[in-house]
């Protein structure tokens, strides 16, 4: 009895054993306070970081956002934080108290915004599986102390600002599987080849622009590596052929292969890439590999993606190349100089995704071959040698196109009249038709994200274009083309606008007040049209960074209300109208002002001595805005997406005396110019605060005094006119420190004295400088005013005057005798010669001789008579 009772307590205590495990099961061990602790301490490091930790509170750390624990103990396993707000400032840092965690098996930091040192401790997180740091803002030396993580199988510490010296670490990484070292300073790692081809359970490898050294071949034949790589990015590195036995080896079974970006050169690199038979992703753009286009490419029967642009290829693409490739998905060859000849009624053996052709040549007729594929998503044809109009069956297959390129052809005639609906629910649809021939009405679109339609040669009035979809336009270029008449108020339903561009068009009329309701706008192009009256209120758009309203007919006094709203204001083009009244010092509170024109207007008053306080202009550690956007669409394979449309916005600038349109660099110019106004008074000292203008324009005004003493200070300054004012006094010293001075012009002024010297004054063609009489010195040829001789010493002038007698001495004498010689010989030589001149010469003297005398005896008879007379 006592033993069966044994056994039935025994039985009990396992029953009730086996029930605790399995609530433990459900209802996990309570958090390690140690470990809160240190979760608090890492959250308090990181109080400037993108991520939301609110539900960090309480006493239950394991039912915090991002955290993990193990169900029986309670130990953190898993910390995984995912940004959530991208306007938010960088900043916090990676705590130490990170490395009290110790059975965390992953570790995720991506894009979190930290910044400082990796902790040199998190080598102690011996359980660690997976450390994902990439996307922030580390620096320093990856810490060597990774390489006791020997169960590490994912490590990406990409895109930050990190070093490494050497790679040695890695290789005692045993389990490694991925490993992603991407934009990290690898220059000094001159074993990074060796060490990583230690790894043996590596299968995919990421080094894009690390700075690799070069390797030899000879160096990898002594290399014993039996690493099978599926997927390795080598990207902008400088690498050239040398590094292919080592790719050939370890990617025999590799899928993706990316060796964009880099040296390689000639034929025969694509050539030893083709060997490699399973290749599904194949990227060797922006390389210098030349020749006809190869024929092996078809051994790449898997191939899905081939990535060849921006190389030197030259040579014809035929049906063969790509008889093979029945996976192909996306083709991308632009940027070479290939032409596609391939049969109108040929059916190719894959449906392209994608086919990026710009610059190559497909011409001249429409390629009829692409209508045979109809999931085509992505379609650049750019610059593409088509002199044609779009055929009909090309408007069935744009309704799948998420982007469309067909700009710089001279595509000709109208657009239909109604452009297809499109069968995806997407809004970043983005299409592209500028500078062609097109020609006729502009049709309405459906829902679009971007439309370019500039520089061709559409007419009549926007009415039609008014009925297009509104939902999600964005950036819309109609510029350059023949549209005129007035705007109507259906403008006011595109409200998502953020760059609209009507410039160099035929519209009248008042600008429309409801652009004043377009609270999205960044860019306005207005300009170069017939607009009257005055600028309607835009105080309403607050993220206006560009308006340009030149060449029309606006009127009225400068608004106020441009410097007390628009804050964000970057480029302020109001050139060529007929605006009035002073300058408003309201300008003055546009600390991001970059460019200011003002001219040719009706303008009066003085210069405001506040434009000087513009925080961009006077300082050099201002930040630039960039004017480049860039839209994307959604790819189709794989869930991935692809880049398929950016663009600069453009302004045209007068500097250096010419006008010049910038675009990619339009972020970076600072520039003033009030020519051509009714402007008095003198340069503000002020002014010489704007340290960063690149140019200065205020010529052909009423300004008066001096130019100001410390105009050197602008040491940024390319290009300063001013001419045609009243200015007077002395070029100033400080002109010699204008070193990046390229052009220049002072013309038609009083200004007086010499022009100092410096490297670039002297340079200036000498009309820079004509209409300033009292100026002088190079590259003006008058003297100086003080170019006289000076009194000197009594015993220099005692030498002088000593030199001077001796010289005047000999020479008296020299003449004297050639004189003389000359003189005497030349009448008597002759007269002794020539006896005829001679009977002439002494009959001339008789004559004259005989004249003189009756003349004297007249002149003496006739003296006698008047004496006796008046006795």
């Amino acid at each position: 009895m006592l033993h069966s009772g044994f056994n039935f307590l025994l039985c009990v205590v396992a029953i009730l054993c086996i029930n605790l495990l399995c609530v433990e099961s459900f209802y996990p061990s309570k958090c390690v306070e140690t470990e809160r602790q240190a979760l608090l301490k890492f959250k308090d490091a990181l109080i400037h970081s993108k991520v939301n930790l609110t539900s960090w509170k309480g006493e239950e750390c394991c039912k915090w956002e991002g955290i993990s624990c193990h169900n029986l103990t309670g130990y953190v396993t898993s910390l995984n934080l995912k940004p959530f707000d991208y306007t938010k400032a960088v900043g916090g840092k990676l705590d130490y108290s990170i490395c009290e965690l110790q059975h965390l098996i992953s570790l995720n930091l991506d894009n979190i915004g930290l910044e400082g040192k990796i902790p040199k401790c998190i080598g102690s997180l011996g359980k660690l599986i997976e450390l994902k740091l990439m996307y922030n803002n580390f620096f320093g030396v990856i810490p060597p102390s990774l390489g006791n993580l020997s169960n590490l199988q994912t490590l990406d510490l990409s895109h930050n600002y990190l070093t490494a010296n050497d790679l040695e670490w890695l290789s005692h990484l045993s389990d490694l599987r991925y490993l992603d070292l991407s934009e990290v300073n690898l220059t000094l790692a001159i074993d990074w080849l060796s060490s990583i081809s230690k790894i043996h359970t590596l299968s995919e490898l990421h080094l894009f622009g690390c700075g690799l050294h070069q390797v030899t071949p000879k160096s990898i034949s002594y290399m014993n590596t039996s690493i099978s790589l599926k997927s390795l990015d080598l990207g902008e590195n400088s690498l050239n052929s040398s590094i292919l036995p080592w790719v050939s080896n370890v990617g025999k079974v590799l899928i993706t292969l990316d060796l964009s970006f880099n040296q390689f050169k000639g034929s025969k690199p694509l050539f030893e890439i083709t060997k490699l038979a399973s290749l599904q992703h194949l990227d060797l753009s922006h390389n210098e590999l030349s020749g006809s286009f190869p024929h092996t490419i078809g051994q790449l029967s898997y191939l899905q993606e081939l990535f060849l642009s921006s190389n030197k290829f030259n040579s014809v693409i035929i049906e063969t190349h790509l008889s093979n490739l029945s996976h192909l998905r996306i083709l991308d060859v632009a940027h070479n100089s290939l032409s596609f000849n391939l049969s109108l009624d040929s059916v190719p053996p894959f449906k392209l995704f994608a086919l990026y052709a710009s610059s190559c040549t497909l011409g001249p007729k429409f390629p009829v071959w692409l209508k045979h594929h109809g999931e085509l998503r992505v379609l650049d044809i750019s610059s593409s040698g088509i002199s044609d109009s779009f055929p009909k069956w090309f408007w069935n297959l744009s309704s799948s196109l998420i982007y469309l390129n067909v700009s710089y052809n001279k595509l000709n005639g109208p657009l239909p009249k109604s452009i297809p609906n499109m069968k995806f629910s997407i809004l970043e649809n983005v299409w592209d038709f500028s500078f062609n021939n097109l020609n006729g009405s502009l049709p309405p679109f459906p829902k679009f994200y971007a439309l370019f339609l500039s520089s061709n040669m559409f007419t009549e009035s926007l009415s039609s274009f008014c009925t297009s979809s509104s939902l999600g336009l964005t950036y819309l270029d109609l510029s350059s083309n023949l549209l005129k008449g007035q705007l109507s108020n259906c403008w006011k339903k595109f409200e998502m606008l953020q760059v609209l561009n009507l410039a160099q068009n035929q519209l009248s009329g008042k600008i429309p007040s409801f652009f004043g309701s377009l609270r999205h706008l960044e860019s306005l192009h207005l300009n170069n049209n017939n607009f009257s009256g005055e600028i309607p209120p835009l105080t309403l758009c607050s993220s206006l960074t560009l308006i340009d309203v030149g060449d029309n007919n606006l009127q009225g006094i400068l608004p106020m209300w441009i410097g007390s709203h628009l804050h964000r204001l970057i480029v302020l083009r109001l050139r060529v109208n007929k605006f009035q009244g002073n300058i408003p010092t309201s300008m003055c509170n546009l600390s991001f002002l970059q460019v200011l024109d003002l001219s040719e207007n009706n303008i009066t008053g003085k210069i405001p001595q506040c434009l000087g306080d513009i925080i961009a202009l006077s300082n050099l550690n201002s930040p630039r805005k960039s004017f480049h956007y860039i839209s994307y669409g959604f790819g189709y394979m794989d869930g991935k997406v692809y880049d398929v449309g950016s663009f600069n916005d453009k302004e045209i600038l007068a500097l250096k005396g010419s006008n010049r349109e910038y675009g990619k660099n339009l972020g970076l110019m600072a520039t003033i110019d009030l020519s051509s106004n009714h402007l008095t008074g003198e340069i503000p000292q002020s002014i010489t605060k704007l340290v960063v203008l690149v140019g200065l324009n205020l010529s052909r005004n009423n300004l008066t005094g001096f130019i100001p003493s410390n105009i050197g200070h602008m040491e940024s300054l390319e290009s300063l006119d001013l001419s045609r004012n009243h200015l007077y006094g002395k070029m100033p010293t400080s002109f010699s420190s204008l070193t990046f001075l390229g052009y220049m012009n002072l013309s038609f002024n009083n200004l007086e004295g010499k022009i100092p010297l410096s490297t670039q004054l002297q340079t200036f063609d000498p009309s820079s400088y004509v209409g300033n009489s009292r100026l002088c010195g190079p590259p003006l040829i008058n003297l100086f005013p003080d170019d006289v001789i000076s009194p000197t010493s009594s015993n220099d002038k005692h030498v002088t005057s000593e030199e001077e007698d001796k010289l005047i001495t000999f020479g008296f004498y020299v003449s004297l005798v050639i004189g003389f010689f000359v003189g005497f010989w030349g009448v008597c030589g002759t007269l002794v010669i020539k006896t005829s001149w001679r009977h002439a010469y002494f009959k001339f003297f008789n004559n004259l001789n005989d004249w003189i005398h009756v003349t004297l005896s007249v002149f003496v008879n006739r003296l006698k008579k008047r004496f006796q007379v008046e006795d």
